[in-house]
Parts: structure tokens; C-alpha cells; sequence
């Protein structure tokens, strides 16, 4: 693959109504090779639920990657291991279907 090659576009809507926004793209640009952000929200708020997200500059003190959850408004930022694409992925999808079955 090659930069600009997108890997993974979807969105997807949950039995409790919230919404999975799943996009990363190839960039040598970015620690690990490739741009991405795995969203789980609530289209009716627009508030964020869980992120996952990477940056070429480390910000919020946690590292290229990372992930925001919120807890009643607040965001909570920590750093993430990153080891490949489709590891990362399978733990946020893990973590989506846990918060699931609450």
C-alpha cells in the first residue's frame, strides 16, 4: 500500500443507537505508517464516547497514539501501545462491545 491508500471507511449504527466511525488511511507521515481515528458516539448529542486517534506531534501528554473516553462530559486522554492496524482495531472494537453489554 502506498500513502493516500485508504484502509478501512465505515460507519456503522449499534443496537442501542450509537454510531462506530472507523477511517484510517496510509501515511508515512504518521508513527506507524498509517492516519487513523475509530470513533464510537452519539449521533443525537454529538458527544464522543471512545476514541482512538493518533498525531504526528504527541499531544495531550499521552503519546502519538491514544485514546479519549468520556465520563459525564469529561475526557480522559492516555496513551495506547500501537503494534499494527488490525491489532488496534480489534482492541477498540473489543472495548465497543464491552461498553455494549453494560
Amino acid at each position: 500500500m502506498a500513502d493516500g491508500d485508504i484502509r478501512i471507511d465505515t460507519e456503522t449504527q449499534l443496537r442501542d443507537g450509537t454510531r462506530v466511525r472507523l477511517f484510517a488511511i496510509e501515511s508515512s507521515e504518521y508513527p506507524g505508517g498509517v492516519n487513523y481515528r475509530f470513533h464510537h458516539y452519539d449521533p443525537e448529542s454529538g458527544c464522543g464516547i471512545l476514541r482512538y486517534d493518533n498525531s504526528q506531534v504527541p499531544t495531550h501528554g499521552a503519546g502519538h497514539h491514544h485514546r479519549h473516553e468520556w465520563d459525564d462530559g469529561d475526557e480522559h486522554v492516555t496513551e495506547l501501545e500501537f503494534d499494527d492496524l488490525e491489532s488496534h482495531l480489534e482492541r477498540f472494537r473489543d472495548e465497543v462491545t464491552d461498553d455494549e453489554r453494560k
